[in-house]
């Protein structure tokens, strides 16, 4: 065992930063010097090393989406629509702040919710041990995987932020409010409605379930029910494509599955739908059984769905890294493996075919060396952990 608590806790008693105004203080400080020097560095030399076409290409469905709200006009109807509604109207701000002439601004806007995600992390969990709930948000925030995919301008900040927030809230019994960030987040990416089932699990009592289905419910009709009503063709076009995919068009990411497509193997839909069914049910009820808390069966359950979705993006492992932060700042290993994962995982992007565009290196049998690739970064994922899951949390406390 590797105690980084200790050291981190004599360094800030001798900087002085011993109240919770100070540390977020800190983490803005920390935020503004690293993802500013990636933003800085994104812009100035990336940018002009790769064509500016194609080195962005979402910024300019963030742009077009945005200004369709502002100019009042309706997601899915107006302008093609591809994602859920929450995230394009959490987009508008960096829209309004200078987006629609700048890059720069969507990367700071992503940054802050790097930021906020430590801070929230922090907060939420300083009353089961101060300076290690201070310490997770710092390895969040100085994770690899959030400068990177934040000072870029993706948007994957803010999808972690959300999720993780669900999680704290079912941490600390907020049962009703967990179930509504559920909603919201299943409106916002996909990704929050597979806690509902650890959360509904979690609720040893029928009428806490009943509940919670009620607010999940709420949550997510009060948010469908206008476009249902106003663009109902439009929106449904849009839910098949989200939830069931397109058998015609690349996945994308990074995947083990995405790089034996790209090599013509591949598992019939169902038989892949299947497997991932599977997976996830023993990820629900083995962790209910085995009467794991809260933290430990998300872990358990996120780790199980990357393993077996075929399209995972470099994003994506924020809300792992985040989950993983708890263990990781008791246990050096798990550090060590998240934060060298980071290396073949974006070697692995290299050789990846994404869904509008060729692979940016490509040569015969390239995408076997991308399969290798993404297996090692995913099996130092699949380690760390195990490595968790062996020993206790402080967030057990709650």
């Amino acid at each position: 065992m590797y105690g980084l608590g200790k050291l981190f806790e004599k360094v800030l008693g001798k900087l002085r930063i011993n109240t919770p105004g100070r540390k977020l203080l800190l983490y803005a400080a920390v935020a503004l010097l690293v993802y500013g020097s990636m933003i800085v560095v994104d812009n100035a030399f990336l940018m002009s090393a790769i064509d500016p076409d194609l080195s962005h290409p979402d910024m300019d469905v963030y742009r077009a989406r945005t200004q369709t709200i502002l100019d009042g006009g309706l997601l899915y109807r107006d302008v093609h629509t591809e994602t859920p509604p929450i995230i394009n109207y959490l987009l508008v701000p960096a829209q309004l702040l200078g987006g629609d002439q700048h890059d720069w601004v969507w990367s700071a806007y992503f940054s802050l919710f790097a930021f906020l995600l430590s801070a929230m992390m922090y907060l939420g969990l300083r009353h089961l041990d101060e300076n290690k709930a201070y310490l997770a948000g710092m390895i969040i925030l100085l994770s690899p995987y959030t400068i990177a995919e934040s000072g870029t301008g993706e948007d994957e900040s803010i999808v972690a932020f959300i999720f993780i927030l669900a999680v704290v809230l079912m941490l600390i019994k907020r049962r009703s409010s967990a179930s509504a960030a559920i909603g919201i987040g299943v409106w916002t990416k996909m990704f929050p409605i597979l806690l509902f089932p650890v959360h509904f699990l979690q609720q040893r009592d029928w009428r806490g379930r009943i509940t919670s289905v009620l607010f999940l419910g709420m949550a997510t009709g009060l948010i469908a029910l206008p476009f249902v009503i106003m663009c109902w063709d439009d929106f449904s076009f849009f839910l098949n494509f989200y939830f069931l995919g397109d058998e015609g068009r690349p996945t994308g990411g990074h995947s083990i599955w995405h790089f034996l497509w790209m090599g013509g193997i591949s598992l019939p839909s169902m038989v892949q739908l299947a497997l991932l069914g599977g997976a996830m049910a023993f990820a629900y009820l083995y962790p209910y059984y085995k009467k794991m808390p809260v933290w430990q069966s998300v872990t358990l359950m996120l780790m199980t769905f990357f393993i077996f979705y075929p399209k995972v993006h470099g994003g994506y492992w924020i809300m792992l890294v985040a989950l993983l932060s708890i263990w990781a700042v008791q246990d050096k290993r798990i550090w060590d493996r998240t934060f060298f994962a980071f290396l073949p995982m974006i070697l692995a992007t290299m050789f990846a075919q994404g869904e509008t565009r060729a692979p940016p290196v490509e040569f015969y049998g390239s995408w076997l060396l991308g399969f290798f690739l993404a297996l090692i970064g995913l099996i130092m994922f699949i380690d760390a952990v195990r490595l968790a899951l062996k020993q206790p949390a402080f967030t057990d406390k709650a």
